[in-house]
C-alpha cells in the first residue's frame, strides 16, 4: 500500500479545504484617486480606516490565518503602514514585492505563488464588502482545478459601469468576461475563492501574451475554457469598488450603513 508523507498530505488536505489563506493585490499606482507621487491608494481612510487594513481585519473576522499583501508603488511605506496599524489584528501577514507592478493584475497575482498553500480568497486592495461576502468566501470549497467569481446581478445599483468589469453567466459558469463586452448579466466585484490552478492559468496566459504581461481576466478565461470557473451570486449583499474621489464617497456612504448594523444581524 502506497503511504503519503505528511507533505504529500497536507497538500490533499489543503485542496479539498475552505480557505485558510487571502491574496490582496496592493500594487497598483491607483492614479485616478492617488492624486500626488506621496498619496497611497490603498491607505484611503473610510470610516476612519483604510482601505486595505478594513479587508484584513474583516478577512481575519473570518478566520482566513495569512494574508499575502502584493505590494509595487512605494511597497515600503505600504508595508510599514499596515505592520504598524494591524499588529493587533490575528493575523499573520506576508508581504510580496512585484517588480513589474506597472503591468496588468495578473502578474501582481503570480507574485503571490510561492507564498499559497491551498485554496485561498484573492481580492483587491481597493474594494470595499459587506464583511458576509468576505464570511461566505471563507467557508467555500472552490471547484477542482478551478475558482469561483463572486458575481453581482443587480445591474441597476453598479455604481460605475462603464468601468465594471462584465461577466456573461450560463449554467453557474463563467461564460465571458471583459469590461467591454457586448452581452453579459452580471458583473466582477473583484472577489475570488481559487485553487492553485489559477497560477497555472495565467502562466499560460502570460505565455500566449505578444508582450510577457497578462490580466487576471485573461487566466479567469483561460479557466473558463476548462469549465472549472464557477460564480456565486452575492444576492443583495454590498460592495464598492474605490477607483477615483465620487466612488470613495459612494464607499464612504456604504460604510456607515454597514457598521451601523449590530453584529448578531449579520453573524
Amino acid at each position: 500500500m502506497l503511504e503519503l508523507t505528511a507533505t504529500q498530505y497536507r497538500k490533499i488536505q489543503d485542496a479539498m479545504s475552505a480557505p485558510k489563506q487571502a491574496v490582496i493585490l496592493a500594487a497598483g499606482l491607483g492614479s485616478r484617486l492617488a492624486k500626488t507621487s506621496d498619496d497611497i491608494k490603498p491607505l484611503k481612510l473610510v470610516g476612519g480606516m483604510s482601505l486595505i487594513q478594513r479587508n484584513i481585519q474583516h478577512l481575519a473576522d473570518c478566520g482566513i490565518e495569512e494574508v499575502v499583501i502584493v505590494t509595487g508603488y512605494h511597497a515600503d511605506i505600504l508595508e510599514r503602514s499596515l505592520r504598524r496599524d494591524c499588529k493587533d489584528i490575528p493575523v499573520k501577514l506576508t508581504f510580496v514585492f512585484n517588480p513589474e507592478f506597472r503591468k496588468s493584475n495578473g502578474i501582481s497575482v503570480l507574485a503571490a505563488k510561492k507564498a499559497i498553500r491551498g485554496n485561498f480568497i484573492l481580492t483587491m486592495a481597493d474594494h470595499i464588502f459587506d464583511p458576509e461576502m468576505l464570511e461566505h468566501a471563507a467557508s467555500t470549497i472552490p471547484p477542482k482545478n478551478g475558482a469561483i467569481l463572486c458575481v453581482d446581478y443587480k445591474l441597476d445599483e453598479v455604481f460605475d459601469m462603464d468601468d465594471a468589469t462584465k461577466v456573461l453567466v450560463q449554467n453557474g459558469k463563467v461564460a465571458n468576461i471583459g469590461k467591454k463586452i457586448p452581452n453579459y448579466n452580471a458583473v466582477d466585484t473583484g472577489l475570488f475563492i481559487c485553487t492553485k490552478s489559477l497560477f497555472s492559468a495565467l502562466d499560460n496566459a502570460r505565455a500566449k501574451s505578444q508582450n510577457d504581461d497578462c490580466s487576471l481576466s485573461e487566466g479567469i478565461a483561460t479557466l473558463m475554457k476548462s469549465g472549472t470557473m464557477a460564480v456565486q451570486d452575492i444576492g443583495e449583499l454590498q460592495w464598492q469598488d474605490v477607483d477615483d474621489d465620487m466612488m470613495l464617497h459612494q464607499a464612504e456612504s456604504m460604510v456607515a450603513t454597514l457598521d451601523a448594523i449590530p453584529v448578531h444581524a449579520i453573524a
